[in-house]
């Protein structure tokens, strides 16, 4: 991206200078005592050294801006962005240029809000070109497979409380504790202590536990996939009797009723969205998506040397 940055601030430095001229008529770059670096000079050497990736960046943009043109979500996307990476230079006791520079390969805070601006909007396009090539069949197997009707439950959560320069053997103990805990409080269910009241007591979950442990209503994609698939094979009105771990820590649930699995009609467009996001998160189907808006929109080259450029880029 710095490479593109590049090029474009020389081509508009070209653009600015078409009033300047050569004795052979051409605009001027640069000018010395006796002639001088044209603007296509420039161009011709450029286009050698970047001509592939800019053209591709400079043509993603240029698609990707009819339909995602920049608002607020991708300001606060930005600003959130930039925000941390200040807040981590300041803490690696660096600039914030060399962070950016460091980590990015981007000479400014300027340059990265293109680089990120760009990132979104592909983001943006690759989830909606997923979205229109979810098959029938995909839809019908995630229905299968993982649609329930709603689960109205409650949890207890005990975290792993581990810092995360902790040695392994520390780590191991705040597992082995968590998990005791947690063993411990099923042990006081089952000599008959109240589920909201251990809740209110024990978990670590903050939204939850003063109304003791409530989740309302949960179905897939509200909890992680342990969780639910244990709230699943429970029955109405009862607890698990081993702790449940996932990537929260260790869970005790109680399922208080589940509804009916919904229809097909109902959950179509759930699941088309949680279908797409995992198919836009694949290795490479970025870059297919961004191939197939290039080929919708008849994209032809009219100069052969970037095209070919462009080519052994994408």
């Amino acid at each position: 991206m710095k490479k593109i940055l590049i090029v474009l601030a020389c081509l508009l430095l070209m653009t600015g200078c078409k009033d300047v001229k050569l004795d052979n008529g051409e605009a001027a770059v640069v000018t010395f005592k006796k002639g001088g670096i044209s603007s296509s000079d420039l161009y011709a050497e450029l286009k050698k050294l970047h001509g592939g990736e800019a053209v591709t960046n400079l043509i993603d943009m240029y698609l990707l801006n009819k339909d995602y043109p920049t608002d607020s979500e991708e300001e606060k996307y930005i600003s959130q962005t930039l925000k941390t990476i200040r807040k981590n230079a300041k803490e690696a006791g660096t600039t914030t240029s060399m962070y950016i520079q460091m980590y990015y390969g981007l000479s400014s805070e300027e340059a990265l809000e293109s680089y990120l601006s760009l990132s979104h909007k592909k983001s943006l396009y690759t989830l909606d070109y997923a979205k229109e090539n979810v098959s029938d069949k995909q839809i019908n197997e995630y229905y299968k497979d993982h649609i329930y009707g709603d689960i109205e439950a409650s949890h207890i959560l005990i975290t792993v409380d581990a810092k995360d320069d902790a040695t392994d053997e520390e780590k191991t103990e705040a597992e082995n504790k968590a998990l005791a805990t947690a063993t411990n409080i099923i042990k006081e269910l089952n000599e008959g202590a109240d589920f909201a009241e251990l809740a209110k007591k024990y978990s670590k979950d903050e939204a939850t536990a003063n109304n003791g442990g409530s989740l309302g209503k949960v179905n897939t994609g509200d909890l992680t996939d342990e969780a639910l698939e244990a709230l699943r094979k429970l029955e109405d009105g009862k607890y698990t009797t081993t702790p449940i771990k996932s990537s929260d820590g260790y869970h005790i649930l109680f399922r208080t009723s589940m509804a009916e699995k919904p229809s097909l009609e109902d959950s179509k467009e759930k699941i088309i969205g949680i279908v797409a996001e995992e198919m836009s998160q694949e290795s490479g189907y970025t870059a297919t998506a961004m191939k197939a808006l290039r080929e919708k929109n008849e994209m032809k080259f009219v100069d052969t040397d970037l095209e070919k450029q462009f080519e052994s880029l994408n």
